[in-house]
């Protein structure tokens, strides 16, 4: 059996261009005071505020850190997992409303892991259930449908039969706080949080300020969130619902498990940095040399024009 030769040619292009003024369909951005509460039955609405999708990597600050891969090797990087305050509610109605306000107190909260399943997790060692029934069904969905045509219309609020676990609790709602500090030397960086898995649907708020919100549980959701921090200590809220216009799509065989069920974590990066990668590997063909074109998107958050930089 020949072995082949691969010779790597390195072709960069760079599109020195904003994210924003092409988004995808249903992402929407600008400063809201406020969420509707309609947004999780919305299905022409995806998200408020959150990054158009990316290739998965992260920031480092020196090539030694970037060899090692995973993102606690870098500065640029903080982990949010951990003990989170939480209160369950069985419905949307029962929810704390004004838990995100910094002046709220959730001292008596109980506190939940991040990463995890509020089902599981209050799961008794008597076997009773303090934050809800993790349900397991194959394809149907855990609310009231019917399948026709345009039946999503109807949301996930409608009355089902009396034995359905969801009958009493219609559509649990998660309320999440925890505090953070900035590290002093991202000083004139931007900073993001990424969730990087939340089921069903959840909104955010920084130091009390309306953020945006985010479904499409299986996908990273990340929030710029320089302009809501303040020196010291700051205070992100989430609250979560376990169903939503995104889960019709969403059904398939597996116990449905809500809650932040994946890291969620800080980030940095300099006001010029890349926001996506894309790289394409290539052989000719006779399958001697090959080619690596790497497509590089740039993105300038500062307000002056840039000049002199290179890849």
């Amino acid at each position: 059996m020949n072995k082949t030769l691969l010779t790597g040619l390195l072709c960069c292009s760079l599109s020195i261009q904003s994210f924003a003024d092409q988004p995808l369909e249903g992402f929407t951005y600008g400063s809201v005071n406020a969420p509707t509460g309609k947004e999780w039955e919305s299905p022409e609405n995806l998200a408020l505020n959150k990054e158009q999708p990316h290739a998965y990597f992260f920031p480092f600050q020196h090539l030694d850190n970037a060899r090692k891969v995973l993102p606690e090797n870098s500065k640029f990087w903080q982990s949010l997992d951990g003990d989170w305050k939480f209160h369950w509610a069985p419905d949307p109605d029962s929810r704390p409303k004004d838990f995100y306000q910094t002046e709220y107190d959730v001292s008596s909260w109980d506190a939940i892991p991040v990463p995890s399943s509020w089902n599981i997790y209050g799961i008794q060692k008597d076997g009773s259930q303090k934050y809800g029934t993790p349900i397991y069904v194959n394809q149907p969905v855990i609310f009231q449908h019917s399948v026709k045509v345009d039946d999503w219309r109807g949301g996930v609020m409608r009355t089902p039969p009396a034995n359905w676990t969801t009958y009493k609790d219609r559509n649990e709602v998660g309320s999440f706080r925890r505090d953070f500090e900035i590290p002093q030397d991202w000083d004139g960086r931007e900073v993001f949080i990424s969730f990087v898995g939340v089921d069903s649907f959840f909104y955010l708020w920084i130091n009390g300020q309306y953020v945006g919100f985010s479904k499409n549980s299986r996908n990273t959701a990340n929030f710029n969130i320089t302009p809501y921090l303040q020196k010291g200590k700051n205070t992100v809220a989430a609250e979560v619902y376990r169903s939503s216009d995104g889960s019709f799509l969403e059904a398939q065989d597996m116990f449905r498990l809500p809650g932040i069920f994946r890291t969620v974590a800080l980030y940095s990066v300099p006001k010029v940095h890349f926001r996506d990668l894309v790289a394409t590997p290539d052989l000719d063909a006779t399958y001697t040399d090959g080619s690596l074109t790497v497509n590089a998107e740039i993105r300038n958050l500062d307000k002056k024009a840039i000049k002199d930089y290179k890849v």
